[in-house]
């Protein structure tokens, strides 16, 4: 059976950053997955990322590998504070990054990660199986997608979530309900309004949508507040995981989940206010099939009401509970120390399992929110790197 150092399963933006690191000290290593597949399959055409530019650049060791390096290098002009990145681009640029510094992923699907003495062993849908004395989860959000209990019993044609769209031609003339005041229902409803279909939001929180605000001009007092993550007094407390690690445990798993969020982005807002119906303070009772669409049950300000539609997209988000990957098996998850379904991590996101660590959404509760972001490669890239360097071959 081949064998590696570090197995790194996943090819998005967490997964790439730590392959850098890890050629940078030199360490032995593979990385799989289809590269940002995610980013590719997932997210509608016509979208813009959420984040700043400069909360968008990947984790590298070396400089100049950032988007403003990768504009310089391709003199491409149009990035920079202030201007909405769009997805084609920033997917231009991590297909730039991987070619420059990681250009040896493997596309192949794991089926298991087990345990052995020693380390694990690692089998694929479509390769040989290989073994490796330390592995890192980086496979994103899509295995933790939410849709509500209210919304499961419909049939499968008539409620999807957000995460199943790249476009929305398909909803040309028809009657749709997005629930959720997140980001991604609020694009959501913005590209299937102008894709022609006619828009309900659906909008639980008596204070959403919530909008953010255009970036200020870059003064000295400015650039002091400003880091990776975002603007603001309290941004370094959910930015540094050495901080956030010292908050109740509580506080940390609910923090992990709703710093930064739901929020819409700034340039967004012209888009979706005034123009969708909007349903705030209105909570989603029931749903049932009603003829060829769905009949929901609300209630909002002004009481009990209903309302069809043809199609119900559910933009209620990701929540992390390490049950749902089924690639790991039942004694290996038995091992994982966790809580609220997140796994319980050193500084260095190492589980309590040696040799398994977890970055991404699903560190957010041991490290903090910005693992929720591209922005928080920043911060595990180089020290899961280094707690690799010095566990004992």
């Amino acid at each position: 059976m081949p064998a590696s150092e570090v197995l790194v399963i996943g090819a998005g933006p967490y997964g790439l950053s730590i392959s850098t690191h890890l050629r940078g000290r030199g360490i032995d290593h593979l990385i799989v997955g289809r590269p940002m597949d995610t980013w590719r399959t997932h997210m509608p055409a016509g979208m813009y990322l959420k984040s700043e530019t400069f909360g968008t650049d990947m984790s590298c060791p070396q400089d100049g590998y950032d988007l403003p390096g990768y504009a310089r290098s391709e003199r491409i002009e149009g990035i920079g504070r202030g201007k909405p990145l769009p997805l084609e681009r920033f997917l231009d640029y991590t297909d730039w990054y991987m070619k420059q510094l990681v250009p040896d992923v493997s596309d192949v699907t794991v089926t298991e990660v087990k345990a052995v003495n020693g380390g694990f062993q690692v089998a694929f849908a479509d390769a040989e199986a290989i073994s490796a004395r330390n592995v890192v989860l980086a496979t994103g959000v899509l295995p933790y997608f939410y849709i509500p209990q209210e919304l499961l019993a419909l049939p499968s044609g008539l409620v999807s979530h957000t995460a199943d769209h790249q476009n929305f031609d398909q909803f040309k003339g028809r009657r749709v309900a997005i629930v959720g005041g997140g980001s991604s229902a609020l694009e959501t409803a913005a590209l299937l309004h102008e894709a022609g279909g006619e828009v309900h939001l659906v909008v639980r929180c008596p204070d959403s949508p919530i909008w953010g605000t255009e970036p200020l001009p870059l003064t000295p007092l400015v650039r002091l507040r400003e880091n990776r993550l975002c603007e603001g007094w309290k941004c370094p407390l959910w930015n540094s995981p050495t901080a956030f690690r010292r908050l109740p445990h509580a506080m940390r798993a609910e923090k992990a989940r709703t710093v930064l969020g739901p929020l819409g982005a700034w340039w967004l807002k012209p888009r979706v206010e005034g123009v969708v119906d909007i349903l705030r303070k209105t909570h989603m009772r029931g749903a049932e099939a009603s003829g060829s669409g769905v009949r929901l049950a609300l209630e909002g300000p002004s009481g009990r009401s209903s309302l069809e539609v043809d199609h119900v997209i559910a933009g209620t988000g990701f929540h992390v509970n390490i049950d749902r990957l089924d690639y790991l098996p039942q004694d290996l998850r038995a091992r994982i120390a966790t809580y609220s379904g997140y796994p319980v991590l050193s500084r260095t996101a190492e589980s309590t399992v040696p040799g398994l660590y977890f970055v991404g959404a699903a560190a957010a509760y041991g490290l903090g929110p910005s693992m929720r972001f591209i922005a928080g490669t920043h911060n595990v890239a180089r020290q899961l790197t280094a707690s690799v360097a010095r566990r004992p071959r």
